[in-house]
Formats: C-alpha cells, structure tokens, sequence
C-alpha cells in the first residue's frame, strides 16, 4: 500500500514535468519567430536543457507520465532522489512545476504580458533551422519523447497555434521568471544542483556546434554564468583545434620553391611593475628563460607569432553531493585529461596492485563506497610518493568534510522473507559453471529467470505481464535482496574472508557453516554479472555489504580451484601461494621490517608446505588464499602477517582501535617507525623515498606504508606501538563556477601572451634531525579502546644558515601531484593577475610562519624545493604546520609545464596558492 501511495504522487510530478518540457518546447519554437531570435531562443533552449537534466538526476524523466498505479516498482522508486521518494520536498517540487503550467493556462495573458501572438504556420521547408542543445542528450530526449508522444497528442489552448515573439522586451520578462523557477528547484536540491551542472558542462564540451556556442557567449548576460563560461571555454578549444588542422594541412602542401619570410615587427610586451623592495614578487611578463638547463623551454616560433594554446590543461570542481566533489580536467584541443594514464608511483610487487585496490567488476556500482575508502581506489595516488592524483584529492577532502557521519550512515536495502535451501553439490556444480563460463554466451532473461528460480526460489511477486516477469533487472533486484538477507555477518566489518568461511570450525554451534559462505558468494556472483551486462548501472539495494561480498566473489573466484577425487574441495592456486609468500617477503625485505629473517624463513617453510597441513592465524590464510579484501584494512592486514610469521612479534601484534579509513596512524618500535601513507607524516616523510644520499635508511613506500622512518623514541614499543595522529582536516575548497577566468579566444594575439619563468634550480637543502611525537589530548569522541593520539613535530637543520627550524604538524594537509598537460604553454592576458607569484626557498620559508588563506588577488607561492628530497620534505612540514594544501611539481623531467602548475595552484584550478618545485 506505501508503495501504490507514493507512485500516485511520483506519477503526478512526473506528469508535471512532462509538461513543462513539452511547454518550453513550444516556447523555444516561438522565438525562433521574432527579433534578436538566435538570442531568444538560445536562453529557452538552456532553461529547457537546464530542466530536463534536472528533471534527469532526480529521476522524474525516467517515469512514464502515462503509467498506472500498479505498474510503478520499486525499482522505479528507487531511481528518484530520496528527497522526492519520500514527502520530504514533493509538495514543494509540485508547487514550482506547477507555475510553468499557471503561465500558460490565459491565452489572453500570453499576449498581453509576455509578448506572444499566434501566426500561420509556416510554409512546409521555411521553418528556420533548429540546432537544440538538447542533441547533445538524444539518446535521453528521444527516450523522453516517446514516453510523451501520446501525451503530446493531446490539444490545449497553447497548442493549438503556432506562436511567435511580438515583443521582446515582455519576453524576456517571461524568460527572467522561468529562470527563476529553474534556480528555485535546483537551490531546493543543492546536490542534484551540483549534478546538473556538472552534467551541463560536461556536454557542452561535447558541442561541436561553433555558432550555437557563440550564441550562448553573446547571451552571457542573461545566461547562467557556468554555462556561458563553458560555452566560450569550448570555443576557445574548438579554435585551438582549427588551427593547428590549418597549420598541419599548410604543411603537407607541395613546396615549389623556398621563400625567405618577411620580418615581421614585434609587438612590445607590456612592461612589468617595479618590484618592491627586497621583494621577489614576479608579474607574469614576456621573460626570457635562464641558461639553467628546465624542464620548460621556449616554444618553436617568436612570441609575436599567433600562440596556439592546444594541450594546456584546464580543471573544474563541481560538488555532486553536499560534502563530495569531483575534479573534471580537459587538455585544450584534445578533451579528457589523460591523468589516468600518466605515471602511477612505482608497485615492486604484482600484489600491491592486486589487492590494496577494488577490481573492475565492481567499480561501475562502488562509487558511494570509495567515498568512504579512498585507499582502495586505483586512480588516487599522484606520481610523486605521498601525493594525490586530481581524483585522489577531490575524494581525500570530500573523506575529511564527511568523516564526522562515515559511522552513522544507514543503507537501504532490499530483503527477501525466505530463503532455498541449497546442497553442497549443487553450489559446488553451478559455482564451477559461472566462473568458467559466466552466464553463457546462450544467456537470455528466460533461461537467467529460470536458473535464478533454482538458485533462490518462487519470485516474491508476480507481474500481469509475464513478459515483466523475466526481465534483467527484476533478477537483479531478486539477488541484491536474497544478498542482504542472509544471516552471514558483514564482510566490511569482520575484515576477514576466512573468519566466516571456516566460522564452523571456530565455533561448532555457529548458525551458519562453509555451503552458506559459498552460497553468497555464488549470489553475488550471479548478482555481478548480471550488472555488467545490464545497461544500467544503478539499482536500489547496492549496499556496501553487497559489494564486499562482489569482492570477495571475485577473489575466491580468480584464486581458489575445485578440485575432484581424493582432495576434493576449494584450495588456492599454487602459483597464488607463491605469489602472496614472495610478497610478504619482499616488503619486509625493502621496508626492512624488525626480525625480517625470522619472516623470511616462515614463509619459505609455507611454500615447501601442503596447504591442508600449514597451521596458521586466519589472516595469514586470508593472505595466502589471496582472500585479502582492498582499501584501508589491507594495510593491517599486512602488518598482521607480518607479526604472525615472526617467531618474536608473534604473539604481541599491537591493539588499539584506529580511524583506518583516515589512514592517520602507524607502528612504532624502538629503532625505527613505519607511517600509514596517507598520515600526515607518511605525506611528508614520503619523499625521502627518492633520497639515495641521506643518512637516513632508504624508505620506501610500500603496501599503504611509508618507512623505515627515523625512530619517535616512545615508551613500551620493543614489539611495535599502534599510534593514531591527531591533526585538524585539510583545507576544504569551494565550487568556483564563480572564478572560472572570463575570455575568449584571440587568434594572433600571441604576443600578449606571457611564459612564465620558473625558479632556478637550487643548492639550498634541509637536513631532518628528529621526529618527535607528544601526546595529544583526548577529543570528546575518544574510547577506552582507541590507540592513544600523538601530535608530530619535525625538527629541521638548513644547511647554508646552519640554523635549526620545527614544525608542528597541525593539519592534515593534501598534496597534489601537477596533472600532464601537452607541451608548453603560456598565460593569458586576461588572467595574468591570477598568476602572479612569488619564489622562495627552504631558508626563506622557515621565516613565514604563517601562509593563511589566499585571496583572489595574492600571489601564488612557489616554493623553491630543488635542492633535493630532504627540502620538498621540508616543504610539505611547512604546509602541515601552516595549514595548506600544495601542488607537486617537477621542474625537470616532468610532464606538465610551469604554466599549467600555477594554473592548478591559481583560483582557475584549486586554489591551494602553493606549488612546490622539486
């Protein structure tokens, strides 16, 4: 009954929107008769675009509006904003779709107030051409429409005429207030907002369309800034691209003769400012580059030649959710970023990329999950140890906005009352079937509906058209609720595969025994393929837990075998034995882990060994099975292997109840100490990886660790002390549709453009003397059995000054490694305020004590780090200590310019105002 109730009011609102849409279609088909008509129709188009997309992420366009009561599902339900599946806004929602409705119904007002008249319908083939944005969503606005032909059938008073602009000016009147109602639904939703204009922008940059586009940048005015800020973005792009088409064609004609050019004179450059004082202070001005052998080089040609700016990068923050954003990046002239594809930072072994991150089979539906564990997403390292790729920085800062609720949250889901009880022959039979053939290259919804039938039973319900009965998606929902209704514990929270796989060993009077664990498995199995093969990829009832149990589907299916006769049963693969020994093997070799040897040796006497007769702690079975589940645990999993296969730390792993999914914690011993890589002191010590000549250990970064690291000298840690680190969140960031530089592309104009000069390369360096770590007070959240929380301070010796510096590592602080862009590249006129720096060194920086937040107007810092790894470390404690975020670059031997570096540091990208040079 709740069900058939809501679906009276979702239809309603369905109903509602369809006809708005259909409304603003006939709008935009009346400005296309009247003065200033590109212009008109232009802005009805983007009210149009901006309702539809809106209309799109809540989920209204996916309801038919001719639908029944009974034929809504809950399915269909679950596709809408939670705000509009419950009566939280809808009465709201239904009052503002309701006003376009209001203004249409008095033909009479139409006239009078809004400046329409009706006209003849034009002669067949004189109608003038119409390129809609809406095209650039066909796949969606022809679904919409044939949703709403019949409906579009139907005659009214609007409908009846062909309509045409009289007035202009009572218009636009008209416009204003539609605009109005658009900015009213997206401010009652902020993060579906956040949606539309992510999805917005992301299409026009798809527009082909030259004239289209410049109608929208000359309606600037009246237009949603985001919109005509994209609009003129892409035109720039699109210019770029034509030419250097132009001048790669000039190049392949045939050359009868060589002629000498004329000269052609310069243009001088403006003159740059008077500099202050003992001030190092640089306006972006047409520089010659140092005799310094750079990374950055002058590009081919004089500065009065016309400048093609293909291949800068260009970086936008949108917020999809009230406390998530994301970072959307595009290189001038060729689109997408390719920041997935640049270097990773280096993995020595094939299981650190193996298990520390989700698989693809689930990455398509693990979004929500990689919010909230970041360290299991592939694409989040930078290139430089203890940095963030783009992704990686937009899901750190989101993790910190949104720590305080990780706990609290409560998932949906989907349930079914009864359960089939299943034979261990039979899962043993249909488990072998699906990891060798999957569903079948045969597979149809008849013969999946019929085998789902055998694996869970009589549907819960039944549709009156038994063609509904069989379809994909209704399978899905059976086994997302047969999933969630097993009395199996939580894979998330126990963190161990073989603590419930083996459960009834452990427990003889356990609920549930071996044959319910692979019964799971095969249910989520299933469950995967078959999103995989549907065309979406989203359904209600995708919980976390769910996806674990994809996970651990995945990893039982890729490295356990069943074997028949005398040792019949499921045993993992001796090539992943082999593979997960000589790891753990590997890491406590480079990371030169306390007794080592003793490790060393357990795991050579495992290899010689029977897997059916090796006595061992269950998280060593995890990780020889290669059962270890990704993101933040793998770390302690490791480290609880570690312990285990050595004689002497056997017996003493270290307890504590710790934030994994914050990552701000590590292991202290006596001599040396190893740091979780995305603590503030992994962060920092992390370059010391690339330091070959220091005093210190080679420290590695490894399986999510950052060590060996110099000793922190802490009490009762012969065995290795669990430590958390407090520090306040990193500097969040804002959506800066409102800072988006405003310009449009001046072919020939290349003279104005400035290139910027980046620093010398430097002698200046730091030494790390000490890391010391005191106690930090107990927060009102803290429990009995937390790991005591310390605050970390380094201490520093500046080689040329022979002077000492400390640093408080207050914040949690993100480092950024520079996106790749594409050549070198130059900054604009328009935009050269934006991109005024100032250099200073590692003897400067230790005099500031204090960065702040950056204004629009300041100067970007540039901190002058070249002089080796020990002063980016100096650096990013800097950072810590000043409560900022920094962009890493790499002045030689990089992959992105200096230009586009201070672009990421500037309010056109990030906003940090820091960029370390390396």
């Amino acid at each position: 009954m709740e069900i058939a109730s809501t679906a009276i009011s979702v239809i309603g609102l369905a109903s509602l929107f369809s006809t708005c849409i259909e409304t603003l279609d006939i709008l935009s088909s009346a400005a296309r008769y009247g003065i200033n008509r590109e212009i008109l129709q232009t802005r009805i188009e983007v009210e149009r675009l901006r309702l539809k997309v809106w209309g799109e992420s809540v989920g209204l366009a996916e309801i038919n509006p001719e639908s029944e009561e009974s034929e809504i599902t809950e399915n269909d339900l679950a596709i809408l904003d939670e705000s509009i599946r419950s009566n939280t806004l809808r009465p709201a929602v239904a009052g503002l779709l309701t006003c376009f409705a209001h203004y249409f119904e008095d033909i009479e007002e139409l006239q009078k107030r809004y400046g329409l008249a009706p006209r003849q319908s034009p002669a067949p083939g004189k109608a003038p051409t119409r390129g809609t944005l809406l095209s650039k969503f066909q796949k969606a606005y022809l679904r919409f429409q044939e949703r709403t032909s019949e409906a579009q059938k139907k005659t009214s008073p609007l409908k009846k005429a062909v309509w045409a602009v009289t007035d202009e000016r009572k218009f636009r009147a008209l416009l204003t207030e539609i605009k109005a109602i658009n900015d009213s639904l997206v401010s009652l939703l902020p993060a579906i907002g956040e949606k539309v204009r992510v999805r917005m922008r992301s299409e026009i940059m798809k527009n082909k369309d030259v004239g289209q586009l410049q109608n929208i940048v000359n309606a600037a005015d009246d237009i949603t800034g985001l919109i005509a800020e994209t609009a003129s973005l892409r035109l720039d792009i699109l210019s770029a691209s034509d030419r250097r088409q132009t001048r790669s064609q000039a190049l392949e004609l045939p050359r009868a003769k060589t002629l000498t050019p004329k000269a052609t004179p310069a243009t001088a450059p403006p003159p740059p400012p008077a500099p202050e004082p003992k001030s190092v202070v640089e306006s972006l001005i047409t520089a010659s580059l140092d005799a310094t052998p750079s990374s950055i080089s002058a590009p081919p040609g004089s500065l009065d030649d016309s400048y093609d700016d293909s291949g800068a990068l260009i970086i936008h923050i949108a917020y999809y959710k009230e406390e998530c954003f994301r970072c959307f990046s595009w290189v001038v002239g060729s689109g997408e970023s390719p920041e997935i594809r640049s270097q990773r930072q280096p993995l020595s072994h094939p299981i650190f990329e193996e298990f520390q991150f989700f698989p693809e089979a689930v990455l398509s539906i693990a979004d929500d999950l990689l919010e909230a564990d970041v360290a299991g997403d592939k694409k989040y390292a930078g290139w430089s140890p203890g940095s963030t790729s783009l992704t990686g920085f937009a899901r750190e800062i989101s993790l910190w906005q949104m720590a305080h609720s990780i706990r609290k949250k409560d998932e949906l889901r989907w349930s079914r009352t009864k359960t089939k009880p299943l034979s261990s022959q039979f899962v043993d039979q249909r488990w072998r079937e699906i990891v060798k053939n999957g569903l079948g290259e045969d597979f149809t919804d008849k013969k999946g509906y019929e085998r789902l039938r055998e694996l869970i039973g009589p549907a819960e319900h039944t549709w009156l058209d038994p063609d509904e009965n069989i379809k994909l998606r209704h399978q899905i929902t059976d086994l997302l609720g047969a999933i969630s209704s097993s009395m199996l514990p939580n894979l998330e929270e126990v963190g161990s595969m073989s603590l419930v796989a083996y459960r009834e060993k452990l427990d003889p009077d356990s609920k549930y025994c071996f044959v319910d664990f692979m019964r799971q498995l095969l249910l989520a199995r299933e469950a995967n393929l078959r999103i995989q093969r549907a065309e979406r990829r989203w359904y209600g009832g995708i919980t976390n837990r769910v996806i674990y149990d994809m996970v651990a589907a995945d990893l039982f299916a890729r490295h356990m075998e069943l074997k028949d006769g005398p040792e019949q049963g499921y045993t993992p693969s001796p090539r992943v034995v082999k593979q997960q020994l000589d790891g753990v093997i590997k890491f406590a070799d480079e990371m030169q882990w306390p007794f080592a040897d003793e490790i060393r040796q357990a795991a050579i006497k495992l290899q010689n060994t029977k897997v059916g007769e090796m006595n061992i702690d269950l998280r060593v079975s995890d990780w020889i099975c290669g059962w270890v589940l990704p993101g933040g645990t793998f770390s302690m999993i490791l480290v609880a292997v570690l312990y285990n296969l050595s004689s002497t730390l056997r017996g003493h792993l270290p307890v504590g109840a710790i934030q994994i999914k914050l990552g701000c914690f590590g292991i202290a011993f006596p001599n040396v100490s190893y740091w979780g890589v995305r603590s503030v002191l992994g962060k920092v010590l992390a370059p010391l990886a690339l330091d070959s000549e220091s005093g210190h250990s080679q420290v590695r970064c490894l399986g999510g660790w950052v060590g060996p690291c110099p000793s922190v000298s802490l009490p009762d840690c012969a065995f290795g002390r669990l430590v958390m680190l407090s520090g306040h969140a990193p500097p969040s960031v804002d959506s800066q549709d409102k800072e988006t530089t405003k310009h449009k592309n001046m072919p020939g104009d290349g003279a104005a453009w400035s290139l910027p000069t980046p620093p010398e390369l430097s002698t200046d360096t730091a030494v790390l003397q000490t890391v010391r770590l005191s106690k930090a007070p107990p927060s009102p959240e803290t429990m009995a059995r937390d790991a005591e929380s310390f605050s970390a301070r380094l201490d520093f010796r500046l080689t040329r000054s022979r002077t000492l510096a400390t640093f408080t590592l207050y914040t949690n602080s993100v480092f950024i490694a520079a996106p790749p862009c594409q050549g070198t590249h130059r900054v604009d006129p328009h935009a050269s305020e934006k991109y005024t720096f100032t250099v200073r060194g590692v003897e400067e920086l230790a005099q500031i004590s204090r960065k702040g937040g950056r204004p629009a107007k300041m100067a970007i810092l540039v901190v002058n780090a070249t002089g080796g790894p020990a002063s980016e470390v100096f650096a990013r404690a800097w950072c810590c200590h000043t409560g900022t975020n920094a962009v890493i670059w790499k002045r030689q031997g990089g992959t992105c310019c200096f230009k586009c570096a201070l672009m990421v540091a500037s309010t056109d990208g990030l906003a940090m105002g820091v960029l370390i040079a390396t």
